[in-house]
């Protein structure tokens, strides 16, 4: 049996048992909230436009999956931001959320379909393009504003023929409230039942009509406040994990208080005037570290790794103020005019533990740390400068009295932790006209609008180290009268010591831990217009038909602070960044009905899009899309399409500089992997001591990847198939089903091979001049340095499953009333199964990562997919009162085939979340909640698989048991 064919085989028998799970848990069927699409493609004489198409239909009935969340699902949540809720449909995969610390950079909340990526799903609100976040184009989900969404609509399946760029995955649209009048005002607070995590969220809209009616204007605004929760506070991530001897014991950094040397087991055994016999137990030595007073002693892996999670947010604080506006005047009775005016500032964070870094000269080819005259240096201890006069043979070959230490790591515990700020002020405004229009005895309706749209966001970091500073520190000399001075006399240059536990004096820790800027601006300009309506009548009815343009103009902007321009952090200095494009569009869509009320076709109707691209950085682009619903009775819809589709490579993935970041990894070089022979020998090549292969062991939990932009990438391209069916059975009433089935595959995608992958590759491939081998750089002492894993057109990405969607509504008897009102029950499901996640980039095996943690699947900077997800509910209404009881689960995970673990899998989880409302008068709502009621706790990963907290934190409830309360008045 093939590796491919027992994955297959696995996969199959976990589908089995979790359809098992949802058919037989039916009867407790609950979801958050309002009625998924099936329950509203029922027919309708309102006109309406759908995401996923301009065409003006008669209906709700959507030819793409399309799932639908309420205005009431949103706003009694219960969360202080809105990705929360969205997350908890099975369609968005895991993604950037509040529970993200370092991986989630500057903190934009994105939205995942499919778990193709943020930057394939694009995010719209009103049916257009929303305010950009960053470099990647991604819309920070925390800039809209929630109190004014009156419902969003999902659709998955691709829809670059209708949008263009960014929705290959689809489209999340935010539609708004409008024509909104009087007075609504609501507070909720909330906070976990350990007393953190507390926030506060305050709306206030204000909506009038005015010059009798022919206008409104709704002005909007909103604060929020949330604090934090960290890592230390929480059972499961207060001290980070790794496995050793088949268990998960404590095992955090190697980057040290003090610093350590990483030695191999050769250099080990040369070192001069250093006792090597450990004061307790030591699982692997691994090299030498500096005590207090600089004391040279054993350096034991795992028992004086560092334990970095303490300081880390398990849930980041942010701060948020909003403000903005629409309004609509008709200028005459085919003509209206139409604004949006939206402006939001929030203040997030992240932090991590003390600055962990290797010691580094920047610029010197070693890679490694020049200490200048060493024997005589007199910033040093004397048991420094002694181990280094003992030891020339390792330091100072070349004899030249400066020592070269090569394979450091030093953890600040002088300075506090590293704690990155970003304030994001956002600006967005839209204006435009619309009306309608007779055409040959027909009504058409017509848009033209503009768009302006900024985003800045400025970064603070405390707590890292400028590496220029520290070599002009270490850099001293005697001023004649017995104190250590800098011998280059700059920047108010104070001496540096970072050999021994708290050898950083304050005053040296201010002079190194400099605070570090940036600035990113994103801007962008937009001139369209459209126009919809029936081109003429067939048998089976009319032909609907919409054509438009677009033009978009998009600029990103990063500038550094002086110390980074200064190249003051070595590899990790960034420069500038800036780069722009343009795009024109022309796009065209037409809906034929072709049989209508006939035996076995109440309906039949065949669609079609295409959209023209004019890029201004790689050239023209067609993409298109064909879809086709059949009805053969009133109660049975099926539906299909096929999307072809593009995604332009953003700004960020075009132009940002090389920079450098920590990730887990392993060194398959380890002798805890049982290399082969021919591995062995790879890893000699690659720079392990041929005297150490049989012992060595790596000394760190990761290593650094570098990464950066590629100014010479292209345009991805996707290929989506989409089938399912809606059901309205007459039979059973208030019953309403919709399964879809999706496939969608990317080539050419943008893609770097991850850090891990590389290595796995490397090792696959068993070719020290292949691409992969080449990409990974070691120490001297065999350890690995960094992996390079730059963007290239390099990727293949395909992902199918099935997605169910129910919905059933019903009276209950009168003698279940609790306030004489007819009662009403409503359940409600929506599920999907990932049969397939796959990416494959060149050299590099295909890698399925659906269902699966580990090998490459997980980790510090990878989100994790699970191959079922679920969420359902249970709604009671009384008059008054309304009370819902929901279910999320997420299923069980496995470990991915061929990585060696004792950790096999990532049990089912099981969320149950409580929430109600009761009107306490015509004007007022009170409303409150708990979610997580029985405090489930995410799986146990360690940091390899599951990355600073143990877990991963994109898909598991991480924060636990929380409640809110709240009340909503309406005048």
């Amino acid at each position: 049996m093939t590796n491919g064919t027992r994955i297959n085989s696995a996969r199959r028998r976990k589908m089995r048992l979790k359809l098992t799970t949802v058919l037989t848990g039916a009867a407790a069927i609950a979801a958050a909230g309002a009625p998924p699409a099936a329950a509203q493609e029922g027919r309708s004489e309102d006109v309406v436009v759908v995401t996923g198409s301009r065409l003006q239909r008669s209906d709700l009935s959507a030819p793409s999956p399309t799932t639908v969340v309420g205005a009431e699902q949103i706003q009694n949540a219960g969360d202080a931001t809105i990705e929360s809720i969205l997350y908890e449909f099975p369609q968005l995969a895991a993604g950037n959320t509040s529970s993200v610390n370092a991986a989630g950079g500057s903190g934009v909340l994105t939205a995942n379909l499919r778990a193709l990526g943020s930057t394939r799903t694009l995010v719209l609100v009103n049916g257009r393009r929303f305010v950009a976040a960053n470099g990647d184009g991604n819309v920070d989900l925390a800039t809209v504003p929630s109190a004014l969404v009156e419902r969003v609509e999902i659709i998955t399946g691709g829809a670059s023929a209708v949008y263009g760029s960014d929705a290959i995955a689809g489209a999340v649209n935010f539609i708004l409230k409008e024509n909104f009048t009087g007075v609504e005002a609501s507070y909720q607070y909330g906070q976990t039942t350990k007393g953190d995590g507390a926030h506060h969220k305050t709306d206030l809209t204000l909506g009038a009509d005015f010059d009798g009616g022919r206008g409104n204007a709704v002005v909007h605004a909103s604060y929020t406040k949330r604090d934090p929760v960290f890592m230390a506070d929480r059972e499961f991530s207060e001290i980070s994990l790794g496995e050793v001897d088949g268990a998960l014991v404590p095992f955090g950094s190697s980057n040290i208080p003090g610093t350590r040397i990483a030695l191999s087991s050769g250099q080990l055994a040369s070192l001069n005037g250093v006792d090597l016999t450990p004061s307790g137990s030591c699982t692997t030595l691994s090299g030498v570290r500096f005590d207090e007073g600089g004391v040279v002693v054993p350096f034991c892996q795992p028992e004086d790794a560092y334990n970095f999670a303490t300081l880390n947010y398990l849930l980041r604080p942010m701060e948020r103020e909003q403000i903005g506006g629409l309004a609509s005047y008709e200028i005459t009775p085919s003509v209206e005019a139409y604004s949006e005016v939206h402006y939001v500032n929030t203040r997030n964070a992240y932090q991590q533990a003390e600055e962990s870094f290797a010691l580094r000269t920047p610029g010197h080819p070693s890679g490694g740390l020049v200490v200048p005259d060493y024997a005589t240096n007199p910033v040093l201890p004397d048991p420094v400068r002694q181990f280094f006069i003992d030891n020339p043979q390792l330091f100072d070959p070349d004899g030249d009295g400066d020592a070269i230490v090569v394979g450091t790591g030093r953890r600040g515990v002088e300075t506090g932790p590293r704690h990155y700020d970003y304030e994001r002020s956002a600006f967005s405004m839209t204006g435009g006209l619309r009306g309608s229009f007779a055409l040959a005895e027909r009504d058409w309706s017509w848009d033209v609008f503009g768009q302006f749209q900024r985003s800045r966001t400025d970064e603070t970091i405390d707590g890292q180290y400028s590496l220029t500073r520290l070599g002009l520190g270490l850099d001293a000399v005697d001023d004649g009268s017995g104190n250590a001075v800098c011998r280059v006399q700059i920047l108010g240059c104070v001496p540096v010591n970072p050999f021994g536990i708290d050898s950083i004096t304050p005053e040296a820790g201010a002079f190194i831990a400099t605070t570090r800027t940036s600035k990113e601006i994103f801007e962008r300009y937009i001139f369209g217009g459209s126009v919809s309506g029936e081109l003429l009548d067939l048998p089976a009815g009319a032909v609907a038909a919409a054509a438009g343009f677009e033009y978009r103009h998009d600029e990103y902007d990063f500038t550094p602070g002086a110390t980074d321009l200064a190249g003051e952090y070595g590899p990790i200095s960034r420069g500038v960044t800036a780069g722009e494009y343009s795009v024109t569009e022309f796009f065209g869509e037409v809906r034929i009905p072709i049989l209508a009320d006939q035996p076995f076709f109440d309906i039949l109707a065949v669609e079609g899009a295409v959209r023209h691209s004019d890029y201004s950085n790689f050239g023209g682009a067609v993409t298109w899309k064909v879809s086709g619903e059949w009805a053969p009775v009133d109660w049975l819809r099926f539906r299909s399409a096929y999307n072809r589709a593009l995604r332009a490579p953003s700004l960020n993935e075009l132009f940002s500089p090389t920079s450098l970041g920590f990730t887990a990894g392993d060194d398959l070089c380890d002798v805890d992997f049982s290399p082969t022979q021919a591995q062995k020998d790879l890893c000699v090549a690659q720079g392990v001591p041929a005297s150490d292969i049989d012992t060595f062991q790596q000394i760190n939990v990761g290593f650094e990847a570098e990464s950066g932009g590629n100014p010479n990438l292209t345009e991805e391209r996707s290929k989506t198939f989409t089938v399912g069916a809606v059901i309205r059975a007459p039979f059973i009433d208030g019953l309403n089903l919709a399964v879809d089935y999706f496939n969608i595959e990317i080539d050419n995608a943008v893609a770097s091979i991850g850090a891990q992958q590389t290595v796995d590759a490397c090792f696959a491939l068993l070719d020290n001049s292949s691409e992969p081998c080449q990409a990974i750089h070691r120490f001297s002492n065999g350890q690995i340095d960094f992996v390079s894993t730059a963007l290239n057109n390099i990727g293949f990405r395909k992902v199918r499953g099935v997605d169910v969607q129910v919905d059933y509504g019903a009276d209950l008897p009168q003698s279940l009333s609790l306030f004489g009102d007819a009662p009403a029950v409503q359940f409600t499901a929506v599920a999907g199964w990932m049969f397939e996640n796959t990416s494959q980039v060149v050299n590099a095996p295909a890698r399925d990562c659906a269902g699966f943690f580990g090998g490459g699947c997980t980790g510090q900077t990878v989100f994790g997919t699970p191959d079922f997800k679920a969420t359902m509910s249970v709604s009671y209404n009384s008059g008054p009162l309304s009370v819902r009881v929901q279910n999320r689960l997420i299923g069980k995970m496995e470990l991915f085939p061929g990585v060696n673990s004792f950790l096999t899998e990532a049990g089912l989880r099981k969320y149950v979340d409580l929430a109600t409302t009761y009107q306490a008068t015509e004007n007022l709502q009170l409303f409150a909640g708990l979610d997580n009621v029985f405090d489930e706790q995410p799986p146990l990963l360690g940091f390899s698989f599951g990355g600073d907290a143990n877990t991963d934190v994109s898909i598991y409830d991480v924060v636990g048991r929380r409640f809110f309360v709240g009340a909503r008045a309406r005048f």
